[in-house]
């Protein structure tokens, strides 16, 4: 009795941890790692299209990404709408995998 009674006053529930930890916000957290395996799985692109889709990615359009990667404007479109389609397709078969 007196060796549970230490015990559970050394214990702490999730609940209390959680709320003496300020700052952290579910939604936040969950957006970071949805960003962290969406970059992951542009990594395993192939170079050229793992380029187009960062310069994408950072706003420029495809006139600009043609231009860097020697490509046609039209061209650039239509790979950023199958990188961006196989991105979805790994990412949803990833998340179906971490399923129980």
């Amino acid at each position: 009795m007196v060796r549970s009674r230490r015990l559970s006053s050394r214990l702490t529930d999730l609940e209390k941890i959680e709320a003496e930890m300020p700052g952290i916000d579910e939604v936040q957290v969950d957006r970071q790692l949805v960003n962290a395996r969406i970059y992951d799985l542009i990594h395993r692109l192939k170079p050229l299209d793992r380029q187009i889709i960062m310069l994408y990615l950072e706003g420029e359009e495809a006139g600009p990404i043609a231009e860097v990667t020697g490509l046609s404007a039209a061209n650039i479109g239509t790979k950023i709408h199958r990188i961006k389609k196989a991105l979805k397709q790994k990412y949803m078969e990833g998340a179906a995998d971490a399923r129980p």
